[in-house]
């Protein structure tokens, strides 16, 4: 959508009077036109985010680019950024990552429906709500319980990865936003979530920042995952990835 957003590290932001009360996944997080105004709303809603580490030097960083399958566009565009941006990079494989994406789902439906599951028995709720709670209920025990020896997996990968490399970069999502023409068709989005939700499930902080493409007006994003606790050096890439992409 053209701005930068951040999912901080999860709990580094307070979620006094969001809905649901109780979720692993969701966090509160700001968007914002830049990186510097980005990094001023976590100042004030994060405690002891320090704005000077989110304007601090990159020198010395290496950022790993994950391998993954998106649109060969976005992709290239990703690659022009990362030269653009001088930082030393390597590639990485991160093979917990589409399971990470199933159990992510099943996360959402597990807590989603211990949440709002008693609203089905209303009648009051919409025919695709209804339904989206009503397969939620279907979540049984076990395959929680295997959602969550996959999120012990992949986050321990991460941050294995994050031992040799200060940040992650890869596409926020593997193609281009659907068109309201397709919107309108139930065209399904849930794939588009690809590439985001597995940190949802991580808790790893992540900062998505818009991604030029040749040929047209419309702007893909970069996303940039760092270590847990680490939002300020997130950002500080971010802000170098920005500059670079302005130049």
């Amino acid at each position: 959508c053209g701005v930068v957003g951040m999912k901080p590290t999860f709990g580094r932001v307070s979620r006094r009077g969001v809905a649901p009360a109780v979720t692993t996944l969701d966090c509160v997080g700001p968007f914002a036109r830049d990186v510097r105004t980005l990094a001023a709303v976590m100042a004030a809603i994060a405690p002891g985010f320090e704005r000077t580490g989110a304007a601090g030097s990159t020198s010395g960083c290496t950022i790993a680019r994950v391998i993954v399958d998106a649109d060969p566009a976005i992709v290239a565009a990703l690659d022009a950024a990362i030269g653009a941006s001088g930082l030393r990079a390597h590639d990485v494989v991160l093979d917990e990552m589409p399971d990470a994406f199933t159990a992510g789902l099943a996360v959402i439906n597990a807590e989603t429906f211990r949440a709002f599951g008693h609203l089905v028995e209303t009648g009051k709720l919409g025919a695709d709500l209804d339904a989206r709670l009503r397969m939620a209920a279907t979540t049984t025990p076990a395959a929680l319980a295997q959602a969550e020896a996959v999120r012990s997996r992949f986050t321990a990968q991460v941050d294995a990865v994050l031992e040799r490399a200060d940040v992650l970069v890869l596409p926020t999502l593997p193609a281009l936003p659907i068109t309201l023409a397709q919107a309108r068709d139930g065209v399904s989005v849930i794939a588009m979530s690809s590439l985001i939700r597995p940190f949802n499930l991580s808790g790893h902080p992540a900062l998505s920042l818009p991604l030029p493409l040749a040929g047209t007006p419309l702007k893909a994003a970069l996303q940039i995952v760092g270590r847990n606790g680490a939002d300020e050096q997130v950002c500080a890439v971010a802000a170098h990835f920005e500059a670079a992409l302005a130049a």
